[in-house]
């Protein structure tokens, strides 16, 4: 009977070689996803895998992934239609902060897409230390919204938005993931039923998708979502679930977040779908400008006596007066615009130079956390090792003092021989002595 494992090994290859396995990123309950490599380009790649929890197994010997339970056989395969689905429909959009699917195939009797690898690492791995300053955020939710736009648009929705499906691509912009519980929208009714299978995260999820009793889903379902994320990265600590937001509302905020941020929150998590935002523009009202507030003063008051400064009008100087005030009101003009254009300029520059910087600085900041793990790694070998040596080392002295103790036991058998022998010898001298004697 040949073996059982749920994943794919390391070195497995896929296609006739085109993709070599590298290692297991994540396995959810609709299916495993793989670090892997496109031998002809030597890339590496994300292949999710369909490997239905629960419900599929694998022989370990050819990889091959089957149904042990002919009752799970329909459940199987409804799913496995979904997965294929969920690939065309990511494959389908078109848009920077959605994840790019690249390829598609079935093989080992399932099926798998490949997706680019995004290896900046996901935002529930930023959110481990502390939450995230607000313009970071914000930044953040509104890539994510942009990606939301173009799903809903595209009669979608995703249904599972949360820092942990939130990846960073190589420029460090937000790109969403895991469309396996997406739905297509009644375009009658701008809604979607729960009639079929839906997962939900906690926290995260509105009313409706936790009940799943055929309540209607709709756009403002992932605004539900999508606030819960908000209020994630703000506040650092998961969102209480649905029910608990119904029954006691939000906790308070920190006196950190800004008024506009905790809005956008209360309003995207309000536990009746009509009250939220019904669209991703209404969504992106409610947040802070994009563009810097400038400040402008109020006029300085002008103290004096004008009358001895300023010709009254009619008298021979005014025209003069007025002439010579609008020349320098136009040469000052000049100079403002002037230093304007020269500012827009220089300003660019430092933007891009300081985009420049951020980007080394977080791409040197990867380098050190990746060197870190492998000095930890490292660090937990050289542990493993001595911990292996001390564990040696004390069997090898318990051998020797087994070894000494035996050797005791030897000698002190020869002892008690040699004595046994010597009484023998007695008792053969006293045997001849009794018989000569009788003679």
């Amino acid at each position: 009977m040949s073996g059982e494992a749920s994943n794919l090994i390391a070195g497995a290859t896929l296609q006739g070689g085109k993709y070599k396995i590298i290692k297991v990123l994540g396995q959810g309950g609709f299916g495993i996803t793989y670090l892997a490599e496109q031998t002809g380009l030597e890339m590496k790649v994300a292949i999710k895998e369909f490997f239905l929890k629960g419900s599929c197994q694998r022989d370990a010997a050819t990889s091959e992934v089957r149904i042990p339970v002919a009752d799970n056989k329909d459940l199987v395969d409804r799913c496995l239609r979904k997965f294929r689905s969920e690939a065309k429909k990511i494959a389908s959009l078109n848009n920077d902060h959605i994840v790019n699917i690249i390829d598609v195939f079935d093989e080992n009797g399932t099926s798998y897409y490949v997706m680019k690898y995004l290896g900046r690492g996901a935002l529930s791995e930023k959110l481990q230390k502390g939450p995230l300053k607000e313009e970071d955020a914000l930044r953040v939710i509104r890539e994510v919204a942009d990606a939301l736009d173009s799903v809903h648009s595209n009669g979608l929705l995703h249904l599972d938005v949360k820092p942990a499906n939130i990846l960073f691509d190589e420029r460090g912009r937000a790109v969403l993931i895991d469309f396996g519980v997406s739905k297509y929208v009644d375009s009658d009714q701008d809604t979607a039923t729960t009639s079929s299978l839906v997962g939900f995260s906690r926290g995260f999820a509105p009313l409706e998708q936790i009940n799943a009793t055929g309540t209607s889903l709709s756009p403002a379902s992932d605004i539900y979502a999508l606030g819960a994320t908000l209020y994630n990265l703000v506040v650092g600590i998961t969102p209480p679930d649905a029910s608990s937001v119904m029954d006691n509302g939000l906790p308070t905020f920190p006196p950190h977040i800004g008024a506009e941020v905790k809005e956008a929150i209360v309003k995207s998590m309000q536990p009746r779908r009509k009250d939220r935002p019904q669209n991703i523009s209404e969504f992106i009202e409610l947040l802070p400008d994009e563009l810097e507030v400038i400040q402008v003063e109020e006029p300085t008051e002008i103290r004096g006596n004008l009358d001895a400064t300023v010709p009254k009008k009619g008298n021979p100087r005014w025209h003069l007066f007025v002439s010579a005030a609008m020349l320098v009101a136009s040469f000052v003009l000049v100079i403002i615009a002037h230093s304007k254009m020269h500012s827009t300029s220089d300003n660019s520059q430092s933007d891009a130079k300081i985009e420049e910087l951020n980007q080394n600085i977080s791409s040197l900041s990867d380098e050190k956390d990746e060197l870190q793990k492998q000095i930890n790694e490292l660090n937990n070998k050289v542990n493993a090792l001595n911990a292996s040596n001390k564990s040696l080392n004390k069997e090898l002295d318990d051998k020797k003092r087994t070894i000494e103790d035996k050797d005791k036991t030897i000698n002190n058998l020869n002892t008690d021989l040699r004595k046994a022998n010597k009484d023998v010898e007695n008792l053969k001298t006293t045997l001849k002595n009794i018989v000569s004697d009788k003679k």
